[in-house]
């Protein structure tokens, strides 16, 4: 289903009911634009991909199988005690576990393309979660992330734009055909006079949720580590990079400094036990009310309230590049930067509207619903 908005653009998806005050949260019912929804949808694809061709099915025999850790003993055993099913608990040997991680590469692969969007992104975390739940050595924190961002898109119209579907949407479309007495005689394909104009918009939920998502966790990242007596010394940091089973070289090779490392340590600890509540404040309309202040100079503080939102999600994404970089923990750091992606200002990227003051994302004139049909 598709709503007209005041500057031409379509609202694609269904709009979910909210009961009060939810309803009233603009941040929550407001749509932005699908370019948001679609980033999210190819980067998580493409390294969906890339961590099944590069992780996945390079130890693809010892997943499941008579030959490997978890034989197929073992995995009934896994699957009875924790009343969790698998397509890999039937695995006899490796080629029927290299197909079925085929099938997820193939279902990524598709997802990225956007053919069949919203079953592709089905396919994807039903594979995924079902692989998982076969090993309980092979998961990650990345996986979860992977999981997460797969249900979101799978239940939300991440093929609005820049997708296969999007393209014959705008072109094509069914018809119902009569035959001459007025009866149902089937359906068929037509082609559409003209293609439906843009832009594309979706309903921002599956956005909000799976930002709400990233608060928690590094809101329980944060609380973990701060049980950590290595977090409060400065010292953690250090430590793991010179684990070798973590660092990607050796300490020895890049010594840092360790009043770096302190310093980087103790930046992590209080980014995450403070990204929660500087997200939760409204800090434009703290800055707008503060310009208004004419005494001691206040209101030149307005300009450094005005982007602590901004400032905080760029050290998340520079805090993850750096992992990416010095650590080996799996596609953990990518698919965490995926989650970023949304909250790009895709409309100034592309040289479309400025970016306003939204929930890290451009809000749309309001949607006039229609009714449906």
């Amino acid at each position: 289903m598709s709503l007209p908005v005041s500057d031409g653009g379509q609202v694609v998806g269904l709009k979910p009911w909210f009961p009060w005050p939810l309803s009233r949260w603009r941040w929550l019912n407001e749509p932005v634009r699908a370019e948001r929804l679609a980033a999210l949808r190819i980067g998580v694809a493409v390294l969906t991909v890339l961590d099944v061709v590069l992780t996945f099915l390079p130890i693809s025999a010892d997943l499941a199988g008579q030959e490997s850790i978890m034989t197929p003993g073992l995995l009934a055993e896994h699957f009875h005690n924790t009343q969790r099913w698998s397509l890999l608990s039937g695995a006899e040997g490796p080629g029927e576990v290299r197909l079925i991680l085929c099938a997820w590469a193939g279902s990524a692969l598709l997802l990225a393309l956007g053919l069949f969007s919203r079953a592709s992104a089905a396919a994807t975390w039903a594979i995924g979660v079902s692989v998982l739940n076969s090993n309980p050595m092979i998961d990650n924190a990345g996986d979860m992330v992977r999981s997460l961002a797969t249900f979101y898109l799978m239940l939300s119209p991440c093929g609005a734009v820049w997708s296969v579907d999007a393209w014959w949407r705008r072109r094509y479309r069914w018809q119902l055909v009569r035959s001459p007495g007025g009866g149902l005689c089937g359906i068929s394909l037509v082609q559409r006079e003209a293609p439906l104009p843009g832009p594309y918009y979706v309903h921002p939920w599956p956005l909000c949720l799976l930002f709400v998502q990233m608060m928690v966790i590094y809101l329980f990242n944060g609380i973990a580590k701060a049980y950590g007596h290595t977090w409060h010394e400065g010292t953690s940091l250090y430590y793991v990079l010179c684990d070798l089973s973590l660092s990607r070289w050796s300490y020895a090779a890049l010594p840092l400094p360790l009043w770096l490392t302190s310093v980087l340590t103790w930046s992590v600890l209080w980014w995450e036990l403070l990204f929660v509540p500087v997200m939760l404040v409204p800090w434009h309309r703290l800055a707008d009310r503060v310009a208004r202040v004419r005494r001691w100079g206040i209101r030149h503080l307005a300009g450094l309230l005005r982007w602590n939102r901004e400032i905080f999600l760029v050290f998340g994404a520079s805090f993850h590049v750096g992992i990416l970089v010095s650590m080996e923990l799996g596609f953990f750091a990518p698919y965490m930067l995926c989650l970023y992606l949304p909250l790009l200002p895709w409309e100034r990227l592309r040289g479309k509207r400025p970016a306003s003051a939204g929930w890290c994302a451009t809000q749309p004139p309001a949607a006039v619903d229609v009714p449906a049909g």
